[in-house]
């Protein structure tokens, strides 16, 4: 078949891993993980005490439940 040229991921990352061969990927990529964390930690003021509010109500459940 076709023999395999690249290296794998460990080897090929080992030397430079913060560089990229097209300077546009390392704008886009940058940009791309800064908006990401932005948009969730609008969220997080929220979505903590809703999630923790679940959680104390599942115990809840399961202990009365058990009993």
């Amino acid at each position: 078949m076709y023999p395999h040229h690249a290296l794998p991921p460990d080897q090929a990352l080992a030397e430079r891993p913060g560089d990229y061969s097209d300077p546009e990927l390392k704008e886009y990529a940058d940009e791309q993980a800064q908006d990401l964390l932005e948009s969730v930690v609008h969220f997080m003021p929220l979505v903590l005490p809703v999630m923790a509010a679940i959680l104390i109500f599942m115990l809840a459940f399961i202990a009365v439940f058990m009993a």
